[in-house]
Parts: C-alpha cells; sequence; structure tokens
C-alpha cells in the first residue's frame, strides 16, 4: 500500500511510514460484523446518495482499496480509515472486506482520521473547522503547518477556523447545507448574523448580495456612533470637565459605556490633574 491511498501529505502528517514493515501491515479479508466505528471520526453527515453509487460500484468491482483497522484486545476490529467504504459495503450486502491490519498509537488513529477526511471535497466546512481545531489543539500543529501538509492556502485555513465563532444557529444552517461556506464566512463578526442568515434563505441571497448587505449596514453602525460621539449634551460634559481640571477632555461613546480622554502637554500639567483630583 503507497502513502498516497491514504492522502496527501500523510507521512509528513502522521511523521511514520505507513509502508515500514515495523508497522506489521498485511492485506486481509475481515467481516464486516467485525469491525467497530473509528471513535476518532471527524465527518458528522455522510451523503447517502454517494454511498448509494459507491455501493453499485462495489458490487460491480469490489472494493478496490483496502480499509485500514487496527485489532482490539478482544479480537475484533476497530476502523482506522475507510468508513465510506465500509459504510457502502454494507449497503452492498458484502460479508467480508479487504483490510490492512496496522499497529499505530489512537494519536495517529485519530490524525489519519481527520486526513481522510479533510482531503475530500465534500466534508463540510464547519466538519473541517473542527478538525483543524482539534489538530491545533490536540497536536500543537500552527496554522502555517497545516496549510504546508494539506496543501490547502493560509488564508483558507484561518477563514475555515473563523467559522466557529459564528452563533450556533448559524452553524446549523451552514452543517445543514442552508446557507453555503461563502455565505457563512460573510457573515463572521457581523452582529446580527443570525437573522441575516435567515434573509439570506428566505430571500435566496446570493454571496454577493450578502457580502454587500453586511458592508452596508457596517457602514451604517459606524456613521452612527459617529454622530454619538459629536452629541451636543455628550460635548457639553466634555466641556464643564475640562473646565474642571483645566485640561483638553474628550468623551468617546461606546457600546456599553465610553471613555473619558483628558489630554496634557507635560508632566507639570499631569501632576496639576493628580493633585486636583486628590483634592
Amino acid at each position: 500500500m503507497t502513502n498516497k491511498n491514504l492522502g496527501r501529505g500523510l507521512s509528513a502528517f502522521l511523521d511514520i511510514d505507513i509502508d515500514s514493515d515495523n508497522q506489521k501491515e498485511s492485506i486481509t479479508k475481515i467481516n464486516i460484523n467485525n469491525i467497530r466505528p473509528n471513535p476518532f471520526q471527524p465527518r458528522q453527515v455522510f451523503n447517502e446518495e454517494s454511498l448509494n453509487f459507491l455501493a453499485e460500484s462495489i458490487k460491480k468491482d469490489g472494493v478496490l482499496q483496502p480499509i485500514l483497522v487496527v485489532k482490539s484486545e478482544n479480537g475484533e476490529y476497530q476502523l482506522v480509515a475507510g468508513e465510506r467504504r465500509l459504510r457502502a459495503s454494507k449497503i452492498a450486502g458484502m460479508n467480508e472486506i479487504p483490510a490492512i491490519i496496522t499497529n499505530i498509537s489512537e494519536k495517529d488513529q485519530l490524525k489519519i482520521a481527520i486526513l481522510e477526511n479533510i482531503q475530500r471535497e465534500d466534508l463540510n466546512p464547519l466538519e473541517e473547522a473542527e478538525a483543524y481545531k482539534r489538530l491545533i489543539e490536540e497536536f500543537k500543529y500552527t496554522q502555517e503547518e497545516l496549510s504546508e501538509i494539506l496543501g490547502k492556502s493560509r488564508s483558507h485555513v484561518t477563514n475555515i477556523l473563523r467559522l466557529l465563532s459564528l452563533p450556533d444557529e448559524v452553524k446549523i444552517l451552514l452543517k445543514n447545507n442552508k446557507i453555503s461556506f461563502g455565505h457563512a464566512r460573510a457573515l463572521i463578526g457581523s452582529e446580527n448574523a443570525i437573522s441575516m442568515a435567515n434573509k439570506i434563505i428566505n430571500e435566496s441571497l446570493s454571496v454577493r448580495q450578502t457580502e454587500n448587505i453586511v458592508k452596508q449596514r457596517k457602514n451604517v453602525g459606524t456613521q452612527t456612533n459617529k454622530k454619538h460621539y459629536a452629541d451636543p449634551e455628550i460635548s457639553n460634559l466634555a466641556s464643564q470637565i475640562s473646565s474642571l481640571v483645566g485640561l483638553r477632555t474628550h468623551i468617546k461613546l461606546k457600546n456599553p459605556g465610553g471613555v473619558v480622554e483628558i489630554n496634557f502637554n507635560d508632566f507639570k500639567e499631569l501632576d496639576s490633574l493628580i493633585y486636583k483630583l486628590n483634592k
């Protein structure tokens, strides 16, 4: 078995040699009922139509690429890579499936499972983001390292991870393919992401339309804040404080609260301010 069978960059990703004799691999036929699912599987949704198509192919030509498993203490096997092939084989009514039995750690099992799924084009962006997060948090990979190993741009890795900052309601819509990755990316950082996501669905907005509306709303918010800073009452309060302390004073409103800025030209003026405050 060659490394490319499990996905580009596998050797670099695992830092192990799958072909090594030390891995004690062997290809054999295993009863499908003796194989347990992979507990490290990052994919949560499997496309039924795609599985049925693969099942028809298996009925005709068999399983062309063996799955990867590890043997459990109870004599059963735990799947490491190839869950789509395993599921499709069950649909096809197969009793056995060709497998490569290997001896690798749970850490490497997780890495293989994540890598195999990340490399597939139909992996949901949110599942991809969760996979990246696990690799960074549990295995200390940097975004730069993931970019190089997976053959994806650094900006892609960054944008995918930013999806995790979206509200849960928006994540569910993305997970269920109600909105696209482009839509979700446009909503990142938006204060009204949930209502905007519903607007996308109800009005069938394109990604470009979504980006324009989000941009317009941000501009309106910025202009509104600037008007608040110029509020006459706030300016009057700033003038009163300025008269009390003898220094230029500005008040900037935020949501919530605000900031009072007192400007001084030298340490003599600062000492004078401290003296007045202490009194």
